[in-house]
């Protein structure tokens, strides 16, 4: 019995596949940006500083990129056992009347029904209550801003 001997066969069905396989990887490529499956957008970064006493909340830009409001989500809530007190904007003025908070400005917020004396249910909102004020970049995800406060 004689064999023959046909290398010529293989390296066409080779080059087909390989052909196939760079044309699916480069259709997924493209259909990552093109339906927006790219890279993360990212939150700004800042410094903020929060301050609270009897009469409201205060929250300074101290450094780093402008923080758009209307992308943010607020919440407060108190720091013994995560009653939340705050979870709209809506009930904090400073955040409805400016547009951005840039680097030295200063929001403030003096809403006597969350933060004067008790708030509703939750108890006491005197001098020593701890909250812990939560900012939330909506587009990308991520907190800006995580931080306990102590009332004064």
């Amino acid at each position: 019995m004689k064999f023959r001997k046909n290398d010529e066969a293989v390296s066409p069905v080779i080059g087909v596949i390989l052909m196939v396989a760079i044309t699916v990887i480069l259709a997924a490529v493209i259909a990552a940006f093109v339906f927006g499956m790219g890279p993360p957008t990212k939150a700004p970064q800042v410094q903020l500083k929060v301050t609270a006493n009897s009469t409201g909340l205060t929250i300074t830009h101290s450094g780093g990129d402008p923080l758009v409001l209307k992308d943010e989500k607020l919440t407060i809530k108190f720091a013994t056992n995560d009653t939340a007190i705050n979870t709209s904007l809506a009930l904090f003025p400073g955040f409805t009347d400016v547009e951005t908070l840039s680097p030295g400005s200063t929001i403030s917020d003096y809403n006597r029904n969350i933060y004067n004396g008790t708030v509703g249910n939750f108890g006491p909102m005197g001098s020593g209550s701890i909250l812990k004020i939560t900012i939330l970049d909506v587009p990308s995800g991520q907190i800006v801003t995580d931080t306990k406060v102590t009332v004064t």
